[in-house]
């Protein structure tokens, strides 16, 4: 899986829980444009950022990873 895919998949979990980029950025308390960034693969994700988001989306992280 390459970053392009990885961010596909962040975007379609988070878009199911119907929640904006801007907002799930701010739950994690990181720049507002973080997540964007993450999804279109122009940021790669640490294992701290990738835990806290999926406890803030309420899914596993494979979740991401299979989506």
């Amino acid at each position: 899986m390459d970053l392009k895919e990885f961010g596909q998949k962040l975007a379609k979990v988070r878009q199911s829980k119907g929640m904006s980029a801007y907002e799930l950025s701010l739950r994690i308390e990181r720049d507002p444009s973080y997540i964007h960034k993450v999804e279109n693969a122009k940021m790669n994700v640490s294992l701290a950022s990738l835990l806290r988001i999926c406890k803030e989306l309420d899914v596993k992280p494979e979740e991401v990873f299979m989506a």
